[in-house]
């Protein structure tokens, strides 16, 4: 285990150097995912495009809860999923399996990763969180990805995007840091919300937009990944109607939840009419200095949104943000809200 690790770290940090991070080759990326081993979810269809309008799908990928993912995702395997190392990139083969079991689309040609490449970082402990910041005497640049999948709509030209960062800060000092509710919360509940939104679309329930699960890498770093999306899309912004980010979602009061919004909208209120439809407060707050891969929008037009738990600070950035910081009902609550809002803005007539 040890060598195979040290040679990872060898060949990233050569790659890195040699190869410019705009096209990772295929073949590359399935000999990185053999050598990485597969996670314990299996692949129910073959690797050949399928999509969420073709065969059947086992319905005990439909049965996955956000809980299952969350458990995953901050288990010790997982290395606490740092951007850039061979532990994010097994959480980002878990999520592929997650996209193809659903049989959701690619957002561009034939493959779901989007490469790109990060700095070295330096951890730092700052008022008793872990944080990074760029090393300045490291010109190496690392390579990280986000992930798509696409439940297609009626219209091709208009979408929504549900999404959230899947990285984490790793191990420092060596001690772990799981991020369960940093926020492997957030992607546990959008891909329990993709599930159901597949289910129905088995059922004959086709959203009249496109619907975007996207999965960003390194949030921690700065937004680096949502940064890298706007700059590289490989669709027109415009298309986008909405953005549904969330982030660190499950701990605390399943009564109190907050938002950050660059201003009040349509989007914000959708959220909060959602929200309340299960006894939930959305507050648009001041982050005071934090944002999440919301701010990425800024700008653009793009209307998006984070949403995130009252108490999201609570335990934030330590190793003790581990399985036992979730409250199942707050991670209920979001789950169903986030549904309820994703049928609000992408099976409306006027889509």
């Amino acid at each position: 285990m040890k060598s195979r690790r040290l040679f990872l770290k060898i060949f990233t940090g050569a790659a890195a150097a040699l190869i410019p991070w705009v096209v990772m080759p295929e073949t590359w990326q399935k000999g990185l995912k053999k050598l990485l081993g597969q996670p314990t979810a299996e692949l129910t269809w073959a690797l050949n495009g399928d999509s969420a309008n073709s065969a059947a799908i086992d319905p005990k990928v439909l049965q996955r809860k956000a809980f299952d993912d969350i458990e995953f995702l901050s288990s010790p395997e997982m290395q606490g999923r740092r951007a850039g190392t061979a532990a994010e990139t097994r959480a980002l083969v878990y999520l592929e399996e997650q996209l193809r079991n659903l049989h959701l689309e690619p957002l561009q040609a034939d493959e779901y990763w989007q490469i790109f490449s990060i700095p070295v970082m330096q951890e730092r402990l700052i008022n008793g969180r872990a944080l990074f910041r760029p090393n300045p005497t490291e010109k190496m640049k690392i390579p990280a990805s986000n992930i798509f999948g696409v439940l297609p709509g009626k219209n091709p030209e208009k979408s929504i995007m549900l999404c959230a960062h899947y990285d984490h800060l790793g191990i420092y000092k060596g001690e772990l840091y799981p991020g369960a509710n940093d926020n492997a919360s957030g992607v546990g509940c959008v891909l329990e919300v993709m599930r159901r939104l597949v289910a129905d679309y088995h059922n004959g329930n086709r959203p009249q937009v496109n619907i975007i699960a996207a999965f960003w890498s390194a949030e921690e770093m700065g937004f680096l990944g949502s940064i890298h999306f706007v700059k590289n899309s490989g669709i027109p912004l415009s298309s986008l109607q909405a953005v549904l980010n969330l982030d660190t979602v499950a701990n605390g009061s399943p009564a109190e939840f907050i938002c950050w919004a660059a201003q009040e909208n349509f989007l914000t209120e959708t959220v909060r009419a959602c929200w309340a439809q299960y006894g939930a407060t959305v507050s648009r707050v001041s982050g005071n200095g934090h944002r999440s891969d919301e701010a990425a929008f800024d700008g653009t037009g793009v209307p998006a949104v984070t949403v995130l738990s009252k108490d999201w600070l609570v335990k934030n950035h330590t190793p003790e943000d581990d399985i036992s910081l979730i409250n199942p009902e707050k991670l209920e609550v979001a789950s169903l809200a986030l549904y309820d809002t994703v049928k609000q803005l992408a099976y409306s007539a006027e889509g």
